[in-house]
């Protein structure tokens, strides 16, 4: 008897940014200028040996664990929390709504619950989703603008089984907001620092933050990964993330 193999190679969809300085600038903008570099901007690459003068190529790396598209643990907000190697890799691979909500007329929209549920494709038990928002890259020196999640939108993404979130800019909080507010100090009383972080993060749903390009699959149900590499210890680390569409494509799964 012969068997016919039918490897499985599908169309993937690249959301993931580049590890540079370029990418930290086009996520932060202003919030990232300042000498010497502050954390977000510590990201070198040293080439140790070559081939024009060894055997093989080797480079040592140095980077923050949340440059660039990456996942948060959630010991990034939660003391006591789990560190980056107890992630449970199965939230971060499956079915992902993209959901298109770019603004009208407001670049630091904060969305609300009924605003989630009123997105097509619904919001499913047990859906990646992913926020659509038309983030647009600052620079040096530009004002970063971004769209975040309420406390009340994070809340009804948990109590609707979302099994992991993942947005466009740095943070699924609004970062200059929160620095204003003084959210980067320990301290006692006043306002719960970073809420949506805390939700999700509080209630086992992993974060994805710094996507790219999601406009490519914007309200579309599509298959989702996004795998950080396995350092023990830390709160974060950059994904390479990746969708592709189930067989049928776009018209079939809309829904």
């Amino acid at each position: 008897m012969t068997h016919t193999r039918n490897p499985w190679r599908p169309d993937l969809i690249d959301l993931t940014r580049p590890l540079t300085e370029e990418t930290i600038w086009a996520l932060l903008g202003d919030l990232a200028d300042g000498e010497p570099p502050p954390y977000y901007r510590d990201l070198a690459v040293e080439v140790v040996s070559d081939l024009d003068t060894a055997t093989a190529t080797a480079c040592m790396v140095r980077l923050p664990d949340h440059a660039g598209t990456h996942v948060d643990a959630p010991i990034h907000m939660v003391a006591g929390g789990g560190r980056l190697e107890s992630l449970d890799l199965s939230l971060l691979v499956g079915e992902a709504v993209v959901l298109d909500l770019v603004p009208d007329d407001d670049p630091d929209h904060g969305y609300t619950a009924e605003e989630l549920a009123a997105a097509m494709p619904a919001v499913e038990p047990g859906d990646i989703v992913l926020i659509r928002s038309g983030f647009e890259d600052a620079g040096p020196g530009v004002h970063m603008h971004q769209c975040y999640l309420t406390g009340e939108a994070a809340t009804w993404l948990v109590e609707r089984g979302a099994r992991a979130v993942g947005v466009e800019p740095a943070s699924v909080d609004h970062v200059r907001d929160g620095y204003l507010r003084g959210w980067g100090e320990k301290r006692d009383g006043g306002d719960v620092p970073w809420p949506a972080h805390r939700i999700l993060l509080e209630s086992g749903v992993p974060i994805v933050e710094g996507l790219y390009d999601l406009g490519r699959i914007a309200g579309e149900r599509v298959h989702f990964a996004a795998l950080p590499a396995l350092v023990p210890g830390l709160s974060g680390f950059p994904v390479r993330a990746v969708a592709w569409r189930p067989e049928g494509g776009r018209e079939s799964r809309q829904r």
